[in-house]
């Protein structure tokens, strides 16, 4: 799939999720925010220090990031999202806020930034999106002020798993993503392209077959029998890696915290 035709496909997705992502993600993590507390406890923490300063979150989506950066540290704050109708919500749900932040339309493969115009870039739960990753972590590190700090986060692949499992069967559920990475894959990533890095952590969290199928399947007319099958044929070491049962499995978030 080319470029232009996954952002076509990216964009009719979240127009149709965005009714129901909020829901979905506080069902996911148990949390009224949408988010496990200590992966916002991550995020918050990567920022201390930088109230009124200016930071842009690409892949914004609903807002469950920004507002608790918003609640804790105020920053100057700049969200960036491909979707029309995801934006919408995280206008909504950050209205007190709206003399201290602009939400903009636009293509993180494309940032219309000038060089150094933030001191930090957030970009949570979307890299798995971009057909060029290190093209993208080059534009965050061309819009970073000398030292600023880049927080990422993004599912990701058990360091063990040499099948890619998690992977194939993120492929079987989405045809909008297009590729997960490893932690040592991360690290690696990030540090070729310039990136110094200061923290790493990875939490484990369980997602039921049911789930998985109501937030990604369902919008690509996947049938649960497919999934079902998938899952039962797995590798035996896939199996343990993930603890996958008859109804569901274990998936695992990084956190990173870096700089320039």
């Amino acid at each position: 799939m080319n470029g232009i035709d996954r952002k076509k496909l990216i964009q009719r997705y979240y127009s149709l999720r965005a009714k129901d992502y909020d829901r979905q993600k506080r069902r996911t993590w148990k949390s009224t925010q949408g988010f496990s507390n200590e992966i916002t406890d991550e995020l918050v923490n990567a920022l201390k220090g930088f109230e009124n300063k200016p930071v842009l979150e690409v892949g914004i989506g609903s807002g469950r990031n920004a507002l608790p950066l918003f609640e804790k540290i105020k920053p100057r704050f700049v969200g960036l999202d491909l979707s029309r109708e995801m934006l919408k919500l995280a206008g909504a749900k950050m209205a007190p806020f709206t003399k201290d932040f602009d939400l903009i339309l636009g293509d993180a493969e494309h940032l219309p930034f000038a060089d150094k115009a933030f001191n930090a870039v957030v970009c949570m739960s979307t890299m798995h999106y971009f057909s060029s990753q290190e093209k993208v972590l080059r534009e965050f590190s061309r819009m970073l002020s000398r030292k600023g700090i880049l927080a990422y986060g993004d599912l990701t692949i058990h360091e063990s798993d040499k099948q890619r499992f998690f992977e194939t069967l993120e492929r079987i559920l989405s045809k909008a993503h297009a590729g997960f990475h490893k932690p040592a894959e991360i690290k690696q990533m990030l540090e070729a392209n310039g990136f110094c890095i200061s923290r790493m952590k990875t939490f484990a969290y369980r997602k039921s077959c049911k789930s998985l199928m109501e937030d990604k399947g369902q919008y690509f007319n996947i049938k649960s029998e497919a999934l079902q099958e998938f899952l039962h044929n797995a590798p035996i070491d896939a199996k343990e890696q993930y603890a996958l049962t008859d109804t569901e499995l274990a998936q695992f978030y990084i956190v990173v915290t870096a700089s320039q």
